[in-house]
């Protein structure tokens, strides 16, 4: 039943303009009805009024679906919901107002332009919501910024060595493309663009962006997926970072997500400038075509070799050949073969599955060190506490899902709390304790530990 309120919440977004254009009619027509010459239209005014109280109505209740979804923050989220209900009950009583016939023309006149004046308002704070708070000012005259309180847009830049590379760079590049729905009143998953250290922070899934450290920045691994991925970001078809955008990003993580400070004081490799002056418009796209040409290609022979081996390998993105890793067909339990294949190609894994593959110590022994794994899903297996202290040479993990191996304690949990860079791990539908997860929270805040239903049964 939820899923099916949220689904009728996303029409909010299309019914929306109906009362917006009905009651800008409605007005219109009430106006033009004062004079003997248009007298006749003021019998179809309760009809538009009330077509415009039904609408209203209508996209108020879609709204609050819309709203019961979550990622809805702040003070414009609040305000958008407040005037959509005000809107929607003033539209009702000028609906009543205008069933009153000539009687009531002079008092529903002015009740339309109060109508007009609440239908700005709410759509004021609903555009608040999909374009952020600062898009309307974004373009406005000096003059006018300094009456409303904005702050005073930043001079051009002229050079790229000038430029501030997360102010003139980063933070416009990030609102263009995520601003719409990673905004401080909508934070989709938790996550915001609106400020360099909500942007640091990131949302519900981690950090997205972790100075100094590329595999470690979710938002990174995200862009950098191939479009049709569930885990893709932007989700739902909204126009994706390019590549050379991705490449800006990485390029500033790795320099340790500066501000306040200048490009030429930070220095950019030689295949990044045109891309930055690009950005700032102040390069043109042959640079950018060559700088930004794919500069790897997977191993054909180790892709091969994965492949033979009943596995599905794919690259990263065009410019990343390192490698996602999974079984070709779900639930296929792991051989020899699959191990080996697995243990030679491991230096080039970043993304591994290998869920619900009859895994045990051995098998997992056999594959050796991941040096290079972000993220490996090993659900559903048979994985006692002895194979997690190898997972200790695997210094770039970060995500870790071990949910359904029983045999799983929390002697296990203190191992995975030695793995600095982990930071999301699952273990619902283990051995583990509420007290064993609450310790390794204590110790590790920053860690998110998902210890599914068990935490809210085991406190009972």
């Amino acid at each position: 039943m939820q899923d099916f309120v949220f689904f009728l919440g996303r029409f909010h977004v299309l019914a929306l303009h109906l009362p917006i254009s009905i009651v800008i009619a409605a007005v219109a027509l009430d106006f033009l009805a004062r004079r003997p010459r248009h007298a006749a239209l003021a019998q179809a005014s309760p009809f538009l009024w009330g077509a415009a109280a039904l609408s209203a109505v209508l996209t108020a209740a879609l709204g609050y679906m819309h709203f019961a979804e979550g990622g809805f923050s702040g003070p414009s989220a609040e305000a958008h919901r407040l005037w959509g209900s005000v809107t929607a009950l003033a539209a009702v009583a000028a609906w009543w107002l205008a069933r009153g016939g000539d009687r009531a023309g002079a008092l529903r006149l002015g009740a339309g332009l109060s109508m007009l004046v609440l239908v700005s308002i709410t759509g004021h704070y609903g555009g608040n919501l999909t374009h952020g708070t600062t898009f309307l000012q974004e373009y406005a005259p000096s003059f006018l910024r300094g009456l409303i309180g904005a702050a005073p847009r930043r001079p051009p830049v002229t050079s790229v060595a000038a430029a501030d590379p997360y102010l003139d760079v980063v933070q416009p590049l990030l609102e263009q493309r995520c601003g719409t729905c990673h905004n401080d009143d909508k934070r989709n998953g938790g996550f915001s663009v609106g400020s360099y250290d909500s942007t640091l922070v990131g949302g519900d899934t981690g950090r997205a962006f972790v100075p100094g450290n590329i595999e470690a920045s979710e938002a990174l691994y995200r862009t950098s997926l191939p479009p049709d991925d569930d885990a893709f970001m932007p989700a739902e078809g909204k126009t994706p970072l390019t590549a050379q955008q991705v490449a800006i990003l990485r390029w500033w993580v790795a320099a340790g997500a500066p501000r306040d400070t200048t490009v030429g004081a930070v220095g950019a490799p030689g295949n990044v400038e045109p891309l930055l002056a690009a950005q700032l418009g102040l390069g043109g796209a042959a640079a950018v075509t060559a700088a930004t040409a794919p500069s790897a290609t997977a191993d054909a022979k180790l892709v091969a070799s994965l492949t033979a081996a009943g596995l599905l390998a794919r690259q990263v993105s065009q410019s990343d050949a390192r490698l996602v890793v999974s079984p070709s067909a779900p639930g296929t339990a792991v051989e020899a073969a699959t191990l080996a294949a697995l243990a030679s190609a491991a230096a080039e894994i970043v993304d591994l599955n290998l869920a619900g593959t009859g895994l045990d110590d051995e098998g997992l022994r056999a594959i050796g060190p991941l040096p290079a794994v972000t993220h490996l899903r090993l659900a559903r297996n048979s994985l006692t506490d002895a194979a997690l202290e190898g997972l200790a040479a695997s210094p770039q993990l970060t995500h870790l899902n071990l949910y359904g191996n029983a045999a799983l304690t929390d002697a296990g949990l203190d191992a995975l709390g030695q793995i600095a860079t982990l930071r999301e791990l699952y273990v619902w539908q283990t051995g583990v304790t509420a007290s064993g997860v609450a310790q390794l929270r204590a110790r590790r805040p920053e860690l998110v530990v998902d210890f599914g239903a068990q935490a809210t049964t085991t406190a009972r």
